[in-house]
């Protein structure tokens, strides 16, 4: 078997699902490049096989090594694939071989046994669900994957060890003969991952294990026909195969996921002409635009991008932030709101001081209580959203810094209010 030739296939079937990254990116998908490492232990199986010829079956161990690419789909990434090619080695060992039948001691036998190794490239495909929220430093996730297999390359040894540490017996390498090429299996497992702050962005580091069960029967056609080349005489010409060999184990492997946005170039503005000098005479320049007293968050996110200075700004989120009357209790409508500006204090270095005011309903010592606690539900709902609690400080001044007038129910809700002023870097 061609070793480049199961490569080459592998490698253009795991990249189908990577071929439209760029589209699904652009409808709100993320997706990731990552590297797996860890260690895979297979159990060879037998359907038909006499225990007095061979009484021990041990498992063998292999490194696994994977690379991958990952979507994750849904409002919080719940949902993931996870297309990737892992390499491997599957096999066994069958020990003692004879152990019932012959004295070892008597004939100066350490042991005997057979032994199979068989070097896999597989496609996997992952398919996972992750819990909690994109803004989770910590996601335990579950997923289920098919196994496509192609044995590349091995061998199989028959060896009788002796007491005074001489060996003698036979190798001979896999080839279609005596192993077949292709091997479906089904994966089940479990992981949890662990959010890294990179560029802006953040890779994921993982720990996960998982347990494969093969479906397919691992002995070549022309085995199971009698037709395989004996060249190497690990069996009598009375060899004749019955029953099935399947593969089963499990694995454990840590995985690096990294977002292909920290790979993008930031757009640089596009070089301005330089001005040609007029003959005229000189206009007055205009005033600056007074300061607004009052931006939207969307506004402020946009400064952002374009590195413009926002210290000192405040945000004004009338109708955006609600709360149950007359408590500190955040109405849900309210979430989304609060999300996006957790998400743009994460990703930044600023910090904020939160504002709570009211309108006059009530006692002027109510109206300061309650801005008060509206303003700590409001710093506690973003320190539950991964937001570092020393980046937050809130004041709070009840009903003395109107918006608008009192006498209407307008005006009213323009006062119940909490604004955000942007403070220095933290």
């Amino acid at each position: 078997m061609s070793f480049f030739k199961h490569a080459i296939a592998a490698a253009a079937l795991a990249a189908l699902p990577a071929a439209g990254i760029s589209a699904q990116e652009a409808g709100g998908s993320k997706w990731y490049f990552g590297l797996g490492g860890g260690y895979h232990s297979t159990h060879m199986g037998f359907s038909d096989i006499n225990e007095d010829v061979f009484p021990e079956n041990t498992n063998m161990g292999s490194g696994v090594f994977s690379v991958f690419a990952m979507g994750e789909f849904g409002r919080e990434g719940n949902f993931a694939l996870r297309p990737q090619l892992s390499f491997l080695t599957r096999g066994g060992k069958l020990t003692e071989i004879n152990s019932n039948t012959l004295d070892y001691a008597e004939e100066g036998i350490d042991d005997i046994y057979y032994r199979l190794r068989s070097r896999y490239i597989d496609i996997r495909v992952p398919v996972i669900y992750q819990f909690g929220k994109q803004q989770s430093t910590v996601r335990p996730y579950l997923f289920v994957a098919p196994v496509l297999g192609f044995a590349t390359a091995g061998n199989i040894m028959l060896m009788e060890q002796g007491t005074d540490g001489s060996a003698g017996g036979y190798v001979t390498e896999i080839s279609d003969a005596n192993m077949a090429s292709t091997y479906f299996a089904g994966q089940i497992g479990a992981g949890v991952k662990f959010a890294i702050p990179v560029a802006g962005d953040r890779c994921w580091l993982g720990i996960e294990a998982s347990y494969e069960l093969g479906f397919t029967d691992t002995y070549a056609g022309k085995e199971k026909d009698r037709e395989s080349n004996d060249i190497a005489q690990l069996f009598n010409n009375n060899y004749n195969i019955e029953g099935s060999r399947k593969f089963s184990g499990f694995e454990v492997q840590a995985v690096l996921s990294v977002p292909f946005s920290i790979f993008k170039k930031k757009e640089q503005p596009a070089p301005q002409p330089e001005p040609q000098p007029v003959v005229a005479a000189p206009e007055p320049e205009p005033a600056p635009a007074p300061e607004k007293p009052c931006y939207t968050l969307d506004e402020i996110i946009d400064l952002m991008a374009k590195n413009e200075s926002i210290e000192g700004k405040t945000i004004c989120a009338v109708d955006a932030i609600t709360f149950d009357f007359s408590k500190s209790t955040i109405k849900p409508e309210s979430y989304e709101y609060l999300d996006k500006l957790a998400t743009t204090l994460i990703r930044s270095n600023r910090r904020i001081e939160v504002k709570g005011h009211t309108d006059n309903v009530g006692s002027e010592d109510f109206n300061m209580n309650l801005s008060r606690e509206r303003a700590e539900a409001v710093v506690e709902y973003l320190v539950k959203k991964g937001v570092n609690r020393n980046k937050l400080t809130y004041s709070y001044y009840g009903m003395t810094r109107p918006l608008s007038t009192n006498d209407t129910e307008e005006g009213r809700a323009m006062n119940r209010r909490v604004e955000f002023t942007i403070l220095n870097d933290f």
